[in-house]
């Protein structure tokens, strides 16, 4: 295992923003192993963890001339591979849940039923474009695309809490907006 000091991790930043595959190597004989088990912890058996240590390396080579390392090389090569076996995980949680869905054998829903899931389905697109743009943001980064409120709020450079609070609100904008589609009298 290659040891990196801080003034070979300079070297290799450097290294690795010039292009240069030995950096590239060097990077990999010093973290593939530690983040091969950092990942595998991630991901308890649900994907292979060489599999996205692999694609963490990728993303750091196809992006190196685009990020910055204001801290440790360590944390960033770290940082790449939580998003990327975050990332696997949820990809794997879709895959099952399809599964999941196609074995459960469900009755066709009646006319009716299909008519009244249609008008929800509009009121619910509805009450979400009515949301105001911050917890519009928040809520479809959350349910549409998966992300945890810990990434959300890197992604909006936002504080967790801040993402919290956006989401409670719109939950509770949007519970009021469905209330008539989801009591027991019949919606207007």
């Amino acid at each position: 295992m290659t040891v990196v000091t801080p003034s070979s991790e300079r070297e290799l930043i450097e290294g690795l923003r010039a292009g240069s595959r030995r950096a590239l190597e060097a990077l990999l004989a010093a973290f593939w192993n530690p983040l091969c088990q950092y990942a595998g912890g991630i991901l308890n058996g649900a994907a292979d963890p060489q599999d996205v240590v692999q694609e963490a390396f990728i993303k750091l080579w196809d992006q190196r001339d685009r990020w910055r390392v204001d801290g440790s090389l360590k944390a960033l090569l770290y940082t790449v591979t939580r998003n990327a076996a975050l990332d696997e995980l949820r990809r794997a949680g879709r895959m099952e849940r399809g599964r999941a869905q196609i074995d459960i054998a469900t009755p066709e829903p009646t006319p009716s039923e299909h008519a009244v899931a249609g008008e929800l389905e509009r009121a619910a697109a509805r009450a979400v474009s009515a949301l105001p743009p911050k917890r519009q943001k928040v809520f479809r980064l959350a349910r549409e695309e998966g992300l945890t409120y810990a990434e959300i709020a890197e992604v909006l450079g936002r504080s967790p809490q801040t993402v919290a609070n956006q989401m409670s609100l719109a939950m509770a904008d949007l519970r009021a907006a469905l209330a008539p589609y989801l009591s027991d009298k019949p919606p207007p």
